[in-house]
């Protein structure tokens, strides 16, 4: 009878096949090599401390007939939800509000259940949506509707499609065995620092759509929802708005999955009395190094070209008392793009491909806002969050010279106070750049700790302060409102409303948003079967 063990991570050197490992596990099992049946890679990770002595970490599922070994674990099978048979249909309604992640795998697993499923999506179909913004990108028009935050797949669609989160969660198994079966690369199952690219999410999104329309569900694009309809403290559908026409879709229920952007939807959901707080956020600049600069600086001279090492990454941080800084959507070999959602404003955002071989690399430098901090800065009430990010976003827009151009500020230059000249790297925003002090973006608090944190790190990177280039501004860092939901089951102070995702304030980044999807879509199912 064969047994399967996590063993402990060993250390490959660059250059080794990572399964080419048997004998070297077989010890570290304490068993022969005949022993060990099978082998397969588990997870695998870079160590880039010991500059001359960079190597892989690597841990594995082992199959053996021994029942008890060492320096390892028994290995337990992940579930997968949609590798489950299909349960009998509900017969029940669901509309699902916004097509990110969250909004996706609830769609996906609802309509496994039998439920009939309507996707509502303010943006575009994936295809249109991605030569809408390649237009943008090129210097053409801006489409408020169909953008970076809108249309088939969410803001991630245009990231680096990072898989990276701090949840533990038994459904992340189910999220990434999706992205596999629908085109990401298998080597996310087993990366420590997992990532689709934008090149492959593309396609990956789209194939989540068609698994969604295969079992019966229904996608309504370029359709705009207006409010949520609520009759006696219930939701019962919503208002859309779709060719000019205003129409009322009804349902069992309404599942809000409208993503961080959503502002018009925050507007009214305030207006309408659905329960929610403000919710801490962050707020900074992306900050460009030379992709050459930051693999040298993380796997040193020796190892920086090295052909199975692919662009580094890094993570930042320094907290200062009242506020912590840290780096953000870090893009190895990647670019700055332009994120906004309205018309004359400004916002930076990173995104890479899957290969991250651009030019430069970047990464969010981003500064915590409080409620206090906010009301500091004269904004209030439950939305001031979203009506600070919108008061930066236009300033960026004024210091950047209008036509969407971004303002810049060597990282030097901002240390010292001073507008640059020329940028020391060549920004890869698209749409241009202007240079700017970037004092007159913020208020005083956050340039100080942003100047503060940018020499604690060049503490922590040698030379990352010395050489660089910053542009602005990186306000979606994630929804700076919560829509307050019970805890058991996952309803909103209005009955059958369910707030799902990064957008309801309850999770941030792609796995965490798909998982919450999920696991509010149980909750949904839950809810079905009894009303």
């Amino acid at each position: 009878m064969s047994n399967f063990f996590v063993t402990n991570s060993i250390k490959v050197p660059l250059g080794h096949n990572v399964l080419d490992v048997k004998s070297k596990i077989a010890r570290l099992l304490g068993v022969r090599e005949k022993d060990v049946k099978s082998l397969a890679l588990k997870k695998q990770s870079v160590d880039a401390r010991d500059k001359g002595n960079v190597h892989f970490v690597c841990s594995y599922v082992v199959e053996t007939d021994k029942s008890l070994v060492k320096n390892a674990l028994p290995y337990v099978e992940p579930q997968d939800l949609f590798q489950k048979p299909r349960e009998p249909a509900l017969h029940k309604k669901c509309i699902v509000v916004g097509s990110g992640p969250s909004g996706l795998f609830l769609a996906r697993y609802l309509a496994q259940q039998g439920v009939q499923v309507t996707v509502i999506e303010r943006g575009a179909d994936v295809e249109q949506r991605q030569q809408s913004v390649k237009t943008y990108f090129e210097g053409g028009e801006f489409n408020a509707e169909t953008n970076v935050q809108f249309g088939l797949g969410g803001a991630g669609t245009f990231s680096d499609g990072k898989l990276t989160t701090g949840i533990s969660s038994p459904l992340l198994n189910t999220v990434f065995s999706e992205f596999v079966r629908c085109g990401a690369p298998k080597d996310i199952l087993t990366d420590s620092l997992p990532h689709i690219g934008t090149d492959k999410l593309v396609s990956v999104v789209a194939n989540v759509r068609n698994e969604i329309t295969s079992l019966g569900g229904e996608f309504l694009f370029n359709t705009f929802v207006s409010h949520v309809v609520i009759q006696n403290g219930k939701a019962v559908g919503v208002c859309v708005r779709l060719n000019g026409e205003e129409r009322v879709l009804l349902a069992d229920c309404v599942a809000l999955c409208c993503g961080h952007s959503s502002r018009e939807l925050f507007a009214t959901l305030a207006q309408k009395g659905v329960e929610m707080q403000f919710k801490p956020f962050a707020v900074g600049l992306r900050v460009e190094h030379t992709r050459e600069f930051i693999n040298k600086t993380q796997y040193g001279e020796l190892f920086a070209t090295h052909k199975d090492l692919g662009a580094a990454s890094y993570k930042l941080v320094n907290n200062l008392g009242n506020h912590s800084c840290y780096s953000f959507c870090m893009c190895p070999g990647g670019v700055v793009v332009a994120a906004n959602s309205q018309e004359n404003t400004v916002v930076v955002n990173g995104m890479s491909n899957y290969l991250r071989n651009a030019q430069n690399s970047n990464s969010a430098l981003v500064v915590t806002v409080s409620q206090q901090d906010v009301a500091n800065f004269g904004f209030g009430g439950v939305l001031s969050g979203m009506d600070f990010q919108i008061a930066l976003e236009k300033q960026a827009y004024l210091l950047g010279g209008g036509n969407y151009k971004a303002p810049f500020q060597n990282v030097t230059d901002f240390l010292a106070g001073k507008t640059s000249k020329t940028p020391d790297v060549t920004p890869s925003y698209p749409r241009g750049v202007t240079a700017a002090n970037f004092a007159n973006l913020f208020p005083r608090e956050i340039c100080e700790v942003l100047q503060q944190s940018l020499e604690t790190f060049n503490g922590k990177m040698k030379n990352f302060a010395r050489c660089g280039v910053l542009t602005g501004v990186e306000s979606r860092t994630s929804s700076p409102v919560k829509i307050v939901r019970n805890t058991t089951t996952l309803q909103s102070s209005v009955e059958a409303l369910f707030p799902v995702g990064e957008g309801a304030g309850y999770a941030g980044g792609i796995a965490s948003s798909a998982v919450d999807g999920l696991k509010s879509a149980q909750a949904i199912v839950d809810f079905l079967k009894n009303c």
